[in-house]
Protein backbone atom coordinates (compact mmCIF):
# COMPACT_ATOMS: atom_id res chain seq x y z
CA UNK A 1 0.00 0.00 0.00
CA UNK A 2 1.40 3.41 -0.99
CA UNK A 3 2.18 5.77 1.88
CA UNK A 4 0.93 8.99 0.29
CA UNK A 5 1.65 10.97 3.47
CA UNK A 6 5.39 10.33 3.05
CA UNK A 7 7.21 13.61 3.96
CA UNK A 8 9.22 14.61 0.89
CA UNK A 9 11.55 17.53 0.21
CA UNK A 10 12.40 18.32 -3.40
CA UNK A 11 15.38 20.58 -4.05
CA UNK A 12 16.37 21.78 -7.50
CA UNK A 13 17.84 25.12 -8.52
CA UNK A 14 16.10 24.70 -11.90
CA UNK A 15 12.50 25.60 -11.18
CA UNK A 16 11.30 23.71 -14.25
CA UNK A 17 12.78 20.38 -13.10
CA UNK A 18 11.51 20.87 -9.54
CA UNK A 19 8.03 21.65 -10.82
CA UNK A 20 8.02 18.47 -12.93
CA UNK A 21 9.00 16.34 -9.93
CA UNK A 22 6.41 17.98 -7.69
CA UNK A 23 3.65 17.60 -10.29
CA UNK A 24 4.52 13.93 -10.86
CA UNK A 25 4.44 13.20 -7.13
CA UNK A 26 1.12 14.99 -6.61
CA UNK A 27 -0.38 13.12 -9.56
CA UNK A 28 0.61 9.86 -7.83
CA UNK A 29 -1.22 10.97 -4.68
CA UNK A 30 1.63 12.24 -2.49
CA UNK A 31 0.47 15.15 -0.37
CA UNK A 32 3.30 16.09 2.00
CA UNK A 33 5.71 17.77 -0.41
CA UNK A 34 7.97 20.75 0.23
CA UNK A 35 10.00 22.32 -2.56
CA UNK A 36 13.31 24.15 -2.00
CA UNK A 37 14.96 26.22 -4.68
CA UNK A 38 18.49 25.70 -3.31
CA UNK A 39 20.29 23.30 -0.92
CA UNK A 40 20.58 25.77 1.97
CA UNK A 41 16.80 26.20 1.97
CA UNK A 42 16.37 22.43 1.93
CA UNK A 43 18.66 22.07 4.97
CA UNK A 44 16.65 24.72 6.79
CA UNK A 45 13.42 22.86 5.98
CA UNK A 46 14.86 19.56 7.24
CA UNK A 47 16.18 21.18 10.40
CA UNK A 48 12.72 22.53 11.22
CA UNK A 49 10.85 19.38 10.24
CA UNK A 50 12.62 16.16 9.14
CA UNK A 51 11.55 14.45 5.93
CA UNK A 52 11.79 10.77 5.08
CA UNK A 53 12.76 11.36 1.45
CA UNK A 54 14.87 14.03 -0.21
CA UNK A 55 14.95 14.30 -3.99
CA UNK A 56 17.71 16.55 -5.34
CA UNK A 57 19.65 17.25 -8.49
CA UNK A 58 23.27 16.12 -8.39
CA UNK A 59 24.61 19.23 -10.09
CA UNK A 60 23.69 22.46 -8.33
CA UNK A 61 25.79 25.65 -8.30
CA UNK A 62 26.03 26.54 -4.62
CA UNK A 63 26.19 23.01 -3.18
CA UNK A 64 26.14 19.82 -5.20
CA UNK A 65 24.05 16.79 -4.32
CA UNK A 66 26.93 14.89 -2.69
CA UNK A 67 27.80 17.73 -0.32
CA UNK A 68 24.12 18.11 0.51
CA UNK A 69 23.91 14.37 1.24
CA UNK A 70 26.86 14.59 3.66
CA UNK A 71 25.28 17.53 5.47
CA UNK A 72 22.00 15.64 5.79
CA UNK A 73 23.75 12.55 7.18
CA UNK A 74 25.29 14.70 9.95
CA UNK A 75 21.89 16.22 10.68
CA UNK A 76 20.26 12.78 10.74
CA UNK A 77 22.83 11.51 13.22
CA UNK A 78 22.11 14.40 15.56
CA UNK A 79 18.36 13.91 15.30
CA UNK A 80 18.39 10.09 15.38
CA UNK A 81 16.56 10.03 12.07
CA UNK A 82 17.05 8.57 8.59
CA UNK A 83 16.44 10.53 5.39
CA UNK A 84 16.42 8.57 2.14
CA UNK A 85 18.41 10.55 -0.47
CA UNK A 86 17.49 10.17 -4.10
CA UNK A 87 19.56 12.08 -6.68
CA UNK A 88 18.61 13.02 -10.20
CA UNK A 89 21.61 12.78 -12.47
CA UNK A 90 22.79 12.73 -16.03
CA UNK A 91 25.99 10.91 -15.05
CA UNK A 92 25.86 7.27 -16.02
CA UNK A 93 29.41 6.06 -15.39
CA UNK A 94 29.81 3.31 -12.73
CA UNK A 95 32.69 5.25 -11.14
CA UNK A 96 30.53 8.33 -10.61
CA UNK A 97 27.72 6.32 -9.05
CA UNK A 98 30.09 4.39 -6.79
CA UNK A 99 31.57 7.68 -5.61
CA UNK A 100 28.12 9.02 -4.82
CA UNK A 101 27.05 5.93 -2.88
CA UNK A 102 30.14 6.32 -0.69
CA UNK A 103 28.98 9.85 0.17
CA UNK A 104 25.66 8.77 1.64
CA UNK A 105 23.40 8.75 -1.39
CA UNK A 106 20.80 5.95 -1.39
CA UNK A 107 19.53 5.86 -4.98
CA UNK A 108 19.66 7.52 -8.41
CA UNK A 109 17.36 8.25 -11.25
CA UNK A 110 18.77 9.13 -14.61
CA UNK A 111 16.99 12.22 -15.84
CA UNK A 112 16.22 10.50 -19.12
CA UNK A 113 14.22 7.85 -17.21
CA UNK A 114 12.60 10.11 -14.61
CA UNK A 115 9.02 9.82 -15.92
CA UNK A 116 9.15 6.02 -15.80
CA UNK A 117 11.29 5.55 -12.67
CA UNK A 118 10.36 8.30 -10.22
CA UNK A 119 7.20 6.86 -8.64
CA UNK A 120 8.47 3.24 -8.33
CA UNK A 121 11.71 4.53 -6.72
CA UNK A 122 9.75 6.76 -4.34
CA UNK A 123 7.58 3.80 -3.32
CA UNK A 124 10.68 1.72 -2.61
CA UNK A 125 12.19 4.61 -0.64
CA UNK A 126 9.02 4.87 1.45
CA UNK A 127 9.25 1.21 2.48
CA UNK A 128 12.96 1.46 3.29
CA UNK A 129 12.79 4.68 5.29
CA UNK A 130 9.72 3.50 7.18
CA UNK A 131 11.53 0.35 8.27
CA UNK A 132 14.79 2.11 9.17
CA UNK A 133 13.13 4.89 11.14
CA UNK A 134 11.03 2.33 13.00
CA UNK A 135 14.21 0.43 13.86
CA UNK A 136 15.86 3.65 15.04
CA UNK A 137 12.88 4.52 17.26
CA UNK A 138 12.87 1.00 18.70
CA UNK A 139 16.61 1.24 19.29
CA UNK A 140 16.20 4.56 21.10
CA UNK A 141 13.45 3.06 23.26
CA UNK A 142 15.64 0.04 23.98
CA UNK A 143 18.54 2.27 25.06
CA UNK A 144 16.25 4.18 27.41
CA UNK A 145 14.93 0.92 28.87
CA UNK A 146 18.48 -0.31 29.38
CA UNK A 147 19.31 2.93 31.21
CA UNK A 148 16.27 2.47 33.44
CA UNK A 149 17.25 -1.14 34.13
CA UNK A 150 20.80 -0.05 34.88
CA UNK A 151 19.50 2.46 37.41
CA UNK A 152 17.23 -0.17 38.91
CA UNK A 153 20.22 -2.50 39.05
CA UNK A 154 21.70 -0.15 41.65
CA UNK A 155 18.42 0.59 43.43
CA UNK A 156 16.49 -1.31 46.06
CA UNK A 157 12.93 -1.34 44.75
CA UNK A 158 11.23 -1.45 48.17
CA UNK A 159 13.01 1.50 49.79
CA UNK A 160 14.37 3.46 46.83
CA UNK A 161 17.84 3.37 48.42
CA UNK A 162 20.90 2.04 46.65
CA UNK A 163 21.48 -1.71 46.80
CA UNK A 164 24.57 -3.79 47.55
CA UNK A 165 26.10 -3.04 44.15
CA UNK A 166 25.86 0.68 44.85
CA UNK A 167 27.33 0.13 48.32
CA UNK A 168 30.40 -1.58 46.83
CA UNK A 169 30.80 1.12 44.20
CA UNK A 170 30.47 3.88 46.83
CA UNK A 171 32.98 2.14 49.11
CA UNK A 172 35.42 1.78 46.23
CA UNK A 173 35.19 5.50 45.49
CA UNK A 174 35.52 6.36 49.19
CA UNK A 175 38.66 4.22 49.50
CA UNK A 176 40.19 5.95 46.46
CA UNK A 177 39.38 9.33 48.01
CA UNK A 178 41.09 8.39 51.29
CA UNK A 179 44.12 7.05 49.42
CA UNK A 180 44.54 10.33 47.54
CA UNK A 181 43.43 12.86 50.17
CA UNK A 182 43.87 11.02 53.49
CA UNK A 183 41.09 10.88 56.08
CA UNK A 184 39.19 7.69 56.90
CA UNK A 185 36.43 5.65 55.35
CA UNK A 186 33.68 4.30 57.59
CA UNK A 187 31.10 1.64 56.87
CA UNK A 188 28.47 0.93 59.49
CA UNK A 189 26.08 -1.93 58.87
CA UNK A 190 22.71 -2.15 60.64
CA UNK A 191 20.82 -5.39 61.12
CA UNK A 192 17.05 -5.45 61.72
CA UNK A 193 17.27 -8.48 63.98
CA UNK A 194 13.57 -9.06 64.62
CA UNK A 195 12.09 -8.22 61.21
CA UNK A 196 11.41 -11.88 60.39
CA UNK A 197 9.65 -12.31 63.74
CA UNK A 198 7.47 -9.29 62.96
CA UNK A 199 6.73 -10.71 59.52
CA UNK A 200 5.74 -14.03 61.06
CA UNK A 201 3.43 -12.62 63.72
CA UNK A 202 1.72 -9.82 61.80
CA UNK A 203 -0.22 -10.31 58.61
CA UNK A 204 -0.05 -7.89 55.71
CA UNK A 205 2.80 -5.61 54.72
CA UNK A 206 3.64 -4.48 58.25
CA UNK A 207 7.22 -5.76 58.10
CA UNK A 208 7.79 -4.08 54.75
CA UNK A 209 6.40 -0.81 56.09
CA UNK A 210 8.83 -0.99 59.01
CA UNK A 211 11.73 -1.66 56.64
CA UNK A 212 10.72 1.40 54.63
CA UNK A 213 10.37 3.38 57.85
CA UNK A 214 13.89 2.41 58.92
CA UNK A 215 15.18 3.40 55.49
CA UNK A 216 13.51 6.81 55.72
CA UNK A 217 14.88 7.42 59.19
CA UNK A 218 18.39 6.47 58.15
CA UNK A 219 18.22 8.76 55.14
CA UNK A 220 17.06 11.67 57.30
CA UNK A 221 19.70 11.11 59.97
CA UNK A 222 22.85 11.01 57.85
CA UNK A 223 24.78 13.90 56.31
CA UNK A 224 23.93 14.87 52.72
CA UNK A 225 27.23 13.44 51.42
CA UNK A 226 26.80 10.09 53.22
CA UNK A 227 25.33 7.16 51.30
CA UNK A 228 22.66 4.84 52.70
CA UNK A 229 22.08 1.48 51.02
CA UNK A 230 20.02 -1.61 51.65
CA UNK A 231 22.26 -4.67 51.44
CA UNK A 232 19.56 -7.28 51.80
CA UNK A 233 16.25 -8.00 53.47
CA UNK A 234 17.45 -7.23 57.00
CA UNK A 235 20.58 -5.14 56.43
CA UNK A 236 21.36 -1.49 55.75
CA UNK A 237 24.69 0.28 55.49
CA UNK A 238 25.84 3.87 55.87
CA UNK A 239 29.07 4.79 54.08
CA UNK A 240 30.89 7.96 54.99
CA UNK A 241 34.31 9.59 54.71
CA UNK A 242 35.63 11.39 57.82
CA UNK A 243 38.56 13.77 58.21
CA UNK A 244 40.30 11.36 60.62
CA UNK A 245 39.73 7.89 61.95
CA UNK A 246 38.96 9.13 65.49
CA UNK A 247 35.66 10.40 64.09
CA UNK A 248 34.75 6.82 63.13
CA UNK A 249 33.76 5.82 66.67
CA UNK A 250 30.47 4.41 68.01
CA UNK A 251 29.75 7.76 69.65
CA UNK A 252 29.77 9.43 66.21
CA UNK A 253 26.94 7.15 65.12
CA UNK A 254 24.96 7.11 68.38
CA UNK A 255 22.34 9.54 67.05
CA UNK A 256 21.74 7.39 63.98
CA UNK A 257 21.58 4.18 66.03
CA UNK A 258 19.13 5.71 68.49
CA UNK A 259 17.01 7.10 65.68
CA UNK A 260 16.21 3.68 64.24
CA UNK A 261 16.50 1.49 67.36
CA UNK A 262 14.91 3.38 70.22
CA UNK A 263 11.88 5.00 68.62
CA UNK A 264 8.85 2.75 67.94
CA UNK A 265 7.33 2.61 64.46
CA UNK A 266 3.60 3.31 63.99
CA UNK A 267 1.84 0.44 62.19
CA UNK A 268 -1.77 -0.81 61.80
CA UNK A 269 -0.88 -3.31 64.54
CA UNK A 270 0.18 -0.54 66.89
CA UNK A 271 3.61 0.83 67.73
CA UNK A 272 6.32 -1.76 67.10
CA UNK A 273 10.04 -1.62 67.86
CA UNK A 274 12.95 -2.87 65.78
CA UNK A 275 15.79 -4.67 67.50
CA UNK A 276 18.92 -3.21 65.92
CA UNK A 277 22.53 -4.28 66.06
CA UNK A 278 25.28 -2.48 64.19
CA UNK A 279 28.83 -3.18 63.06
CA UNK A 280 31.29 -0.38 62.32
CA UNK A 281 34.46 -0.88 60.30
CA UNK A 282 36.84 1.99 59.51
CA UNK A 283 40.10 2.30 57.61
CA UNK A 284 42.70 4.99 57.06
CA UNK A 285 45.66 5.22 54.71
CA UNK A 286 48.29 3.25 56.63
CA UNK A 287 49.94 0.76 54.34
CA UNK A 288 47.69 -0.95 51.82
CA UNK A 289 44.00 -0.10 51.98
CA UNK A 290 41.38 -2.88 52.03
CA UNK A 291 39.08 -3.44 49.08
CA UNK A 292 35.43 -2.46 49.20
CA UNK A 293 34.44 -6.11 49.36
CA UNK A 294 36.78 -6.73 52.30
CA UNK A 295 35.36 -3.80 54.26
CA UNK A 296 31.78 -4.79 53.61
CA UNK A 297 32.39 -8.46 54.37
CA UNK A 298 34.10 -7.54 57.66
CA UNK A 299 31.26 -5.25 58.67
CA UNK A 300 28.65 -7.91 57.89
CA UNK A 301 30.71 -10.62 59.57
CA UNK A 302 30.94 -8.63 62.81
CA UNK A 303 27.17 -8.30 63.14
CA UNK A 304 27.11 -11.47 65.20
CA UNK A 305 29.32 -9.81 67.81
CA UNK A 306 27.13 -6.71 67.71
CA UNK A 307 23.98 -8.77 68.25
CA UNK A 308 25.49 -10.46 71.30
CA UNK A 309 26.38 -7.03 72.70
CA UNK A 310 23.02 -5.49 71.69
CA UNK A 311 24.72 -2.44 70.22
CA UNK A 312 27.53 -1.29 67.94
CA UNK A 313 30.64 -3.39 67.47
CA UNK A 314 33.48 -1.23 66.15
CA UNK A 315 36.76 -2.25 64.56
CA UNK A 316 39.58 -0.45 62.79
CA UNK A 317 41.04 -2.15 59.75
CA UNK A 318 44.68 -1.36 60.56
CA UNK A 319 44.52 -2.46 64.15
CA UNK A 320 42.93 -5.24 66.09
CA UNK A 321 39.50 -4.60 67.55
CA UNK A 322 39.99 -2.18 70.40
CA UNK A 323 37.95 -0.85 73.27
CA UNK A 324 36.62 2.66 72.63
CA UNK A 325 36.42 4.91 75.65
CA UNK A 326 32.92 6.04 74.74
CA UNK A 327 30.30 3.60 75.97
CA UNK A 328 26.82 5.20 75.84
CA UNK A 329 24.14 3.25 77.62
CA UNK A 330 22.20 2.82 74.38
CA UNK A 331 25.01 0.91 72.69
CA UNK A 332 28.06 -1.20 73.38
CA UNK A 333 31.36 -0.77 71.52
CA UNK A 334 34.13 -3.32 71.48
Amino acid sequence: MTDTSLPIVVVDDAKFSGAIVERTLKKAGYTNIRVASHPAQALDMLNKEPARLLIADWMMPDMDGLTLAQRIRIMDQEKQHFTYILLLTGKESPEALSHAFSHGVDDFIYKSDMHQQLIPRVSAAARTTNMLNLLMRNNTTLKKNVQVLERCNHTDLLTGLGNKRLALRTLTNAIKQVESRQGAVCCITFSLDNIEEIEEHHKGPIAQEMIKGAAQRLQSLVRPMDVVTRLGKNHFSVITVQSNIEDCSPLAFKRIYDGIANKPYPTPAGYLTLNISASLISAERLGSMPSAQQLLNTSLGNLGYAKDKNGIYAEQWHSQARQFQENPSSMVAS
